[in-house]
């Protein structure tokens, strides 16, 4: 009979997620915001309907959609397009991370969010740092305004931001997910070993990553190439864990960084769509069926919710100041305000993971947060480009594409649905 229950289950989970997701897309809205709120709703802190023990069937299928997830922003990435998109964008990222990393700290303290402990503002502030690249890239795509200086630089920023992010998420689970200790040492160190994994993946991994695939191709059994990529990616997360104790999803994210110079990037990320539309809903979905809904009732909560999103917010758009060159500051501070899908990446783990330090109420500010962002910076944006003049049309090039096609955007199965539909 459990059996039963759980398939159920699942066909609510799936059903709920993609209604909500469609509720989103259609008000123009990111679709992860859909399947978030859908999850507070169905979670146990609501209806009821469904549950995510730690472990059980529902946990392990999200586990597999943030792997999937953290893969393919990995293989959206080329590590060549670092020399290649200059100096710019790498001080806009790094001013965009260490600013919210420090105002979280300082607001956490200030504000003695669960007392006010260090470890519990580190992991606010960590949490804080993300950019979702694919939330920004959908507007200016919309508005026929990717090829200009802003777009180009935020998304390179963004690129940028995600190997700091990831640098940063590894030494949050590394401190805070043994004993909640916070000391400087341990920070070097988790540093040191997130750096060396990343880099060692990358560089013995590079040279070998045709002949995997090309070795894929050569197999007749057909599926064998969305098989031995995801293969792949579980492969080098369980290393990143077993190796330098990293959260899997770093590995994950350091095998897409690899995946992409296999030569048969296309056809790996056509190939595995399919599993990311069935999976990574079901992760976002039970991000918000962790939330404890009647916290966010408490007004401390929504005091604290609404300065950590208020100071996340200058936090980016500070990061504008770092633009090199004719590029509108301010618009590439702005663009550079979405969490989205990286920052409930950091919920997630302060619901699981982080859980013996990280508690409800935390993990509902960050939940807030990252929702306050991602809805405010697309509205922001929006109006701030339709009052500047239409650039010339230039070719799109085909690491945008890849971005604005992934299913991590949201709604991009709409997108599909247009482009076959002409």
């Amino acid at each position: 009979m459990e059996v039963i229950e759980r398939l159920v289950e699942l066909l609510v989970i799936l059903a709920g997620a993609k209604i909500g997701a469609e509720i989103m897309t259609r008000l123009r809205q990111p679709a992860v915001i859909g399947e978030l709120v859908v999850g507070m709703l169905l979670g146990s802190s609501v209806l009821g309907w469904i549950t995510v023990d730690e472990g059980g069937v529902i946990s392990i299928m999200a586990e597999i959609g943030v792997i999937l997830l953290l893969f393919e922003v990995g293989l959206e990435t080329d590590v060549r397009d670092f020399v290649r998109l200059g100096g710019s964008a790498l001080s806009v990222a790094s001013i965009g991370v260490l600013t919210p990393l420090v105002l979280g700290l300082a607001a956490a303290k200030l504000l003695a969010i669960d007392g006010g402990t260090t470890e519990v503002a580190f992991f606010i502030g960590a949490s804080m740092t993300a950019t979702s690249v694919g939330i920004t890239a959908r507007v200016f795509a919309d508005l026929k305004r990717l090829q200009t200086d802003e777009a180009k630089t935020i998304i390179g920023a963004a690129v940028i931001d995600d190997i700091m992010g990831l640098i940063i998420l590894a030494v949050v689970v590394g401190l805070l997910g043994a004993d909640g200790s916070f000391e400087i040492i341990s920070v070097l160190t988790i540093t040191a070993k997130a750096l060396f994994f990343l880099a060692g993946v990358v560089v013995i991994g590079i040279p070998l990553i045709r002949h995997y695939f090309r070795f894929l191709g050569w197999l007749r059994v057909e599926g064998s190439y969305v098989v031995g990529a995801f293969a792949f990616a579980v492969a080098v997360g369980i290393a990143a864990e077993k190796l330098a104790g990293l959260d899997p999803i770093v590995g994950a994210f350091a095998a897409g960084l690899v995946a992409a110079q296999s030569g048969q990037h296309e056809r790996v990320f056509r190939e595995l769509r399919p599993i990311v539309y069935l999976f990574v809903p079901i992760f976002f979905l039970s991000i918000g069926a962790r939330v404890d809904v009647g916290v966010l009732a408490d007004p401390e909560v929504l005091l604290a919710g609404g300065v950590i999103s208020l100071l996340a917010m200058a936090g980016k758009i500070v990061a504008g100041l770092g633009v090199w060159g004719d590029a509108d500051r301010w618009i590439v501070g702005v663009g550079m305000i979405p969490r989205g899908e990286v920052g409930l990446i950091f919920a997630a783990l302060g619901s699981t993971q982080l859980a013996a330090v990280v508690g409800p109420e935390e993990t509902a500010i960050v939940v807030m947060m990252v929702v306050v962002t991602t809805i405010v910076a697309p509205i922001v944006l929006n109006r701030m480009l339709r009052s500047r003049p239409l650039p010339a049309e230039v070719p799109t090039p085909p690491m945008e594409e890849l971005i604005l096609d992934s299913p991590v955007v949201g709604g991009s199965e709409i997108d599909e649905t247009e482009r076959d539909s002409t």
